[in-house]
């Protein structure tokens, strides 16, 4: 019987110690797991997010950015400093090395040849950006509606000809840096808008 006894405690104590054991690592797990999740950012960006440049240059601003739903970027890139005299500003649509469109080629005082347009009144707003090479236009829009009820807000690329129709390019409004708003006084306003207030 004693020896029975002492088989037992010795089970026991064997099972406590395994017991212990495993609650330790359990323990370490957890503390690791917790010490990475303070380190990390709550929601990593893309690289190309995260550099905040998209396909302007490391000395340029990135005024407005976006992606299309293709993966294809939409960007006004320009001059840190860009008013209505100095300064320039490039619109480029492709991607990091393979851009499609860069316009326009030349730069010098290349930010009279975009157009600019505001419009808003109470739950309303709507921006956009407009130039024309050869015979298309290409709008780059911003419009937040609040009037419906259930609040929206949409980006997009329209790209028309004189004659033409046009296609609509939807942006991905988690992709957009930077705001079409601070060209507002570097741009020309837009005469072929009818919403836009021009002298």
């Amino acid at each position: 019987m004693p020896r029975r006894h002492d088989h037992n405690r010795k089970s026991r104590r064997w099972k406590t110690g395994v017991i212990a054991l495993a609650g330790f690592a359990l323990g370490l797990l957890v503390g690791v797991v917790l010490l990475a999740w303070q380190s990390a950012p709550a929601n990593p960006a893309p690289a190309w997010q995260a550099q905040g440049k998209m396909l302007c240059a490391r000395d340029e601003k990135l005024y407005f950015g976006a992606l299309t739903t293709r993966g294809k970027m939409v960007c006004l890139c320009g001059s840190p400093r860009l008013t209505a005299e100095s300064g320039y500003l490039q619109y480029r649509f492709g991607r990091p090395g393979r851009i499609e469109l860069e316009y326009p080629t030349e730069r010098a005082g290349s930010q009279r040849m975009f157009f600019y347009a505001h419009y808003s009144r109470f739950q309303f707003e709507t921006v956009s950006v407009r130039f024309k090479n050869g015979e298309y236009n290409y709008t780059i829009f911003y419009v937040y509606d609040g009037e419906t009820g259930r609040p929206s807000t949409e980006y997009g690329l329209i790209v028309y000809g004189d004659r033409e129709k046009g296609t609509s390019i939807p942006l991905r409004r988690s992709t957009v840096i930077g705001s079409l708003h601070q060209l507002e006084d570097a741009l020309p306003c837009d005469p072929n808008n009818a919403l836009a207030d021009c002298p």
